[in-house]
């Protein structure tokens, strides 16, 4: 019961640290806390001690192909939220996670995809300027966002975790590594503060990217190389 609670609560804390953090020191911090494996790491660390090295390791595959989805919505909401509103840009960004998402769940490679994930990182920061400015601006953001994007999160993990137990480890770890932390922020970020936030938090979010899939790609071998315990 105390794992699932703290499962359940580490997505709802970050939501409400980025918000902060968004909000005080800017859209890129908060973009970069995104991007980190903030979450992927004591995600792992608990399936480790439910289920040993073996269920550890598929997870941490797991995550890795999830990362793919996670780069592929920060690239596209990034580059359409300028020209779109935000339920349109969130709509056409969730399309693109989806698809990568099913390219990544169906390689068997765990190196492959995480060679995949960085060359597209790499390749979507080729083609993105950097954002000129990216001070905090002020936001307008209701009382109400901040718990209900917290909702959202815990929720949404909530889900992956019941499914790890059903659907096995590696699907577990897709579905607890999908973009639901940006795809809350990003949309309420364009609300509230524009267009120019929002694509500077998921430009962030995307340079996060590599070190993320460096630190699951280390995790994934050192609990493979444990074996199943």
């Amino acid at each position: 019961m105390e794992l699932l609670l703290l499962r359940t609560a580490l997505a709802p804390s970050l939501i409400l640290i980025v918000s902060v953090v968004a909000r005080r020191s800017g859209p890129r911090l908060g973009g970069l806390l995104l991007g980190a494996p903030t979450t992927s790491g004591p995600f792992l660390a608990l399936m480790w001690l439910d289920g040993g090295s073996g269920a550890a390791a598929r997870a941490a595959q797991g995550n890795v192909a999830a990362q793919l989805a996670v780069v592929s919505f920060c690239l596209a909401y990034g580059r359409l939220a300028p020209a779109l509103r935000p339920a349109r840009a969130l709509t056409a960004a969730l399309a693109s996670a989806a698809g990568a998402g099913l390219v990544a769940a169906a390689c068997a490679n765990v190196w492959l995809t995480g060679a995949l994930v960085l060359a597209v990182t790499c390749v979507g920061l080729r083609t993105w300027p950097a954002p000129a400015d990216t001070d905090p601006v002020p936001g307008h953001a209701r009382s109400w966002e901040i718990p209900l994007r917290m909702a959202v999160s815990a929720t949404t993990v909530l889900l992956a975790v019941h499914s790890s137990d059903a659907l096995g480890s590696f699907t577990g770890g897709i579905l607890a590594a999908l973009p639901v932390l940006p795809a809350v922020m990003a949309p309420s970020t364009h609300r509230s503060t524009g267009a120019d936030a929002a694509a500077a938090m998921m430009r962030a979010a995307l340079t996060a990217a590599p070190g993320t899939v460096v630190f699951l790609l280390v995790l994934h071998a050192a609990f493979a190389a444990a074996g199943p315990q």
